[in-house]
Formats: structure tokens, C-alpha cells, sequence
């Protein structure tokens, strides 16, 4: 089975649950590169099998390969750090490491998890979209331990044939697997995405179905997140 089958998209950078400073940019930009190139290849089956149990003919069919990464970042006390990133990824555009950067609040931290949060999504040259996630270290989530609020905001998202199929998905997994749940959809966002995210209750993960519908140029802005 693939190696990566029982695990959630991370970076060593962010291990101790804390966004990292500006002398940690540079480091963990090389990890998302690596964390981004290491799930480009994985079975999306065998993945779907590993994380809930559960991965029958009529739902694998449906996939058709990784959309992006997701990675949490660390919590952060100040939203000056989170901008500070934004500047750091808009300099790598700038230089032509980056072909798109988008940047937004978190729809699902506060309604799930009673504190703020940031994104950033980026696509590269070669198409690879990776969103990073971010959330106030405030009230309960600060409770919550480092690998915790890892696993909760870390995901991989995984492509689907169309839109149909993203709400098919949901709604299969949600009723066949007792230990799911869909906390998030959107349908037909102001890009042309599809998408959702499932919790898998047990082991406090995440999953999202995404479709997205061919246009010019690249990018995922995941207002959804």
C-alpha cells in the first residue's frame, strides 16, 4: 500500500504547532515543494481505503487523481504573520517561482473550530496547487494538541470527473462510513470548483472531493477552507 496512505500532507517545519517566523520561510517553502511532489503520485484508492476503511468500485471509479495539497501551518497571534507569508509567496511570484497566489479567511475554522484562520493557495509552473492554512491560537483549538490541529486542517484533495460526482461522493461516504462526516460544500464557486470536505471522526483527518472546471490559467482559491 501506498506510504502515504495513513498520513495527512505536513511539513517538519510546523511540527510544534507554531506558524513559523520569518527566518523559517525558507525552510518551509522547500518542504511544501517536497510535501507537494511526494503526494502528486499517490493511489487515490488505496488512500481512500487506508483513511476510512471503505473505498468500493462505484466510489474509486469516480476519481481521477490528486487536485492540491493542503497543508496547516501553525497557529499564529497576530495576523501580521500570516500577511508576512502573503508577502513571501507574492515575492516568489514576483521572481517567477510562482505563477498565482491567493490569499483569504477561513470559512471552516470558525464554524468548526470556534477560531479565525487564514489561506494562501498557490499554483506553480508545472500546475501544482498547494493551499496552506493557518488559525488564531485562541480559545478551545489552543487546547488541542500540535498533531491534532495538524490533522484537522492538513488534507489531500482529490479530483473527480464532474461536478455530480463531488456531491456523490459526499453523500456516500457521509451515509456508508458511520465515522465520516461531510462539514463543508460549495458548488460552483465564483472559479468554476465543486467541492467538500469529510472528517473522519475516528482519527480527527480530513478529506476533500473537488471538482474543477476547465478554464484559463491555473490556481484554486479555496474560499471554502
Amino acid at each position: 500500500m501506498n506510504a502515504l496512505a495513513g498520513s495527512s500532507p505536513a511539513i517538519t517545519a510546523t511540527r510544534d504547532g507554531r506558524f513559523p517566523d520569518r527566518h523559517g520561510f525558507d525552510r518551509s517553502w522547500e518542504e511544501l515543494l517536497q510535501t507537494s511532489s511526494t503526494w502528486r503520485s499517490l493511489d487515490c484508492g488505496e488512500y481512500l481505503s487506508a483513511w476510512c476503511g471503505y473505498a468500493p468500485g462505484h466510489v474509486v471509479e469516480k476519481f481521477a487523481g490528486v487536485n492540491h495539497v493542503g497543508v496547516y501551518m501553525g497557529d499564529y497571534d497576530s495576523d501580521d504573520q500570516v500577511f508576512g507569508w502573503n508577502a513571501y509567496l507574492n515575492d516568489l511570484r514576483a521572481s517567477g517561482r510562482i505563477t498565482t497566489v491567493e490569499m483569504g479567511p477561513s470559512y471552516i475554522s470558525p464554524r468548526q473550530y470556534g477560531t479565525p484562520g487564514w489561506w494562501n493557495s498557490i499554483a506553480l509552473a508545472d500546475g501544482r496547487v498547494i493551499e496552506m492554512f493557518a488559525c488564531r491560537r485562541f480559545g478551545p483549538w489552543a487546547d488541542r494538541s500540535a498533531d491534532e490541529r495538524g490533522r484537522l486542517m492538513s488534507h489531500v484533495a482529490i479530483d473527480v470527473h464532474t461536478d455530480a460526482d463531488v456531491r456523490y461522493l459526499l453523500d456516500v461516504l457521509d451515509r456508508d462510513v458511520d465515522h465520516l462526516e461531510n462539514i463543508a460544500f460549495t458548488e460552483a464557486d465564483e472559479l468554476g470548483h465543486t467541492y467538500g470536505h469529510l472528517r473522519n471522526n475516528d482519527s480527527g483527518s480530513v478529506l476533500e472531493i473537488v471538482y474543477e472546471a476547465p478554464r484559463g490559467g491555473t490556481g484554486h482559491g479555496d474560499g471554502g477552507h
